[in-house]
């Protein structure tokens, strides 16, 4: 296994020069297409705005006292009766 440590490679300063060319000319690139896109977003037409209208909301204890709950919101029994015989078997894993 033959390492080179950081002594071994020479940085000159031409190569230090080109790396913050190359970082200048990169932030360049990233400031001038930012720009463009606000500039693309500013000419076209803006879209209306659509307002979401939501329904009043009460305390969860008023909702109780509704006379008009519908038949998709009433709570429907969990444990509800069933035979011992009708149930499917479940799988028990053991580790």
């Amino acid at each position: 296994m033959n390492r080179h440590s950081a002594a071994q490679f020479r940085i000159s300063s031409l190569h230090v020069q080109q790396i913050l060319w190359a970082v200048v000319a990169l932030l360049l690139t990233l400031f001038v297409g930012q720009q463009l896109l606000l500039w693309h977003q500013s000419q076209q037409p803006e879209a209306p705005l659509v307002s979401v209208q939501r329904a009043p909301q009460t305390h969860f204890s008023a909702v109780g006292s509704l006379s008009e709950i519908s038949a998709s919101m009433r709570m429907m029994d969990v444990d509800q009766a069933q035979p011992v015989a009708d149930t499917p078997r479940q799988e028990r894993w053991v580790f």
